[in-house]
């Protein structure tokens, strides 16, 4: 498994990604599915600001259906 860094760098050891992932929290995020008729982009700006922004390592992203 080849596994490369952001910066186009490559990860060689397998403990090394084990660190990094310790100090980078997961984050969620729910959206109701009616802001995504008023703003075509919230999907993407999200992401933008979780992992640039935050420095997120994961983001479990969820659209909830209207009541």
């Amino acid at each position: 498994m080849i596994i490369q860094n952001r910066d186009g760098s490559l990860v060689h050891e397998q403990r090394h990604l084990r660190s990094a992932e310790k100090k980078r929290p997961d984050y969620r995020a729910e959206i109701p599915a009616m802001l995504l008729d008023e703003q075509s982009s919230l999907i993407d700006q999200i992401i933008n600001f979780a992992f640039d922004t935050l420095g997120a390592m994961r983001l479990d992203m969820r659209v909830r259906e209207a009541e």
